[in-house]
């Protein structure tokens, strides 16, 4: 008796360590993920790609990633808005999330009234 529930334990943890390691090959690749990907390196992708004045459509997708709970998905995403935008509007990244907040509300704001918009192409590839 004692040897069938050994053998089904070690079966049993055989079953999982297999299946924990096929389950990141069943995953998309990170630079085919998007905006709404749980994958941090996906957005960071996505970021990445909405990174320029033809890419202006993309500025509310890259405010949503300011609320981001990964420093580096909101680091790259202030990074991109700057260059497609010319601003930050004092949106620090690494500030106290009561902070960040403020500053979110405050780029959603200012989105909504018309003040944000995409820098000239000129303007912000002299940034590059």
């Amino acid at each position: 008796m004692a040897s069938r529930i050994i053998r089904q334990s070690i079966l049993f943890v055989v079953v999982g360590v297999i299946v924990l390691t096929a389950l990141p090959a069943c995953q998309q690749p990170a630079s085919e993920g998007g905006f709404d990907s749980a994958d941090p390196a996906s957005k960071l992708y996505a970021i990445r790609r909405a990174d320029g004045p033809a890419d202006a459509d993309k500025i509310p997708n890259l405010i949503e990633q300011l609320n981001s709970d990964d420093p580096a998905v909101r680091m790259y995403a202030i990074v991109a808005l700057e260059r497609v935008t010319g601003t930050r509007l004092d949106f620090d990244p690494y500030a106290p999330a009561y902070e960040r907040d403020a500053a979110v509300r405050n780029w959603v704001r200012a989105f909504e009234a018309g003040e944000i918009q995409a820098l000239p192409t000129n303007q912000s590839d002299s940034n590059s």
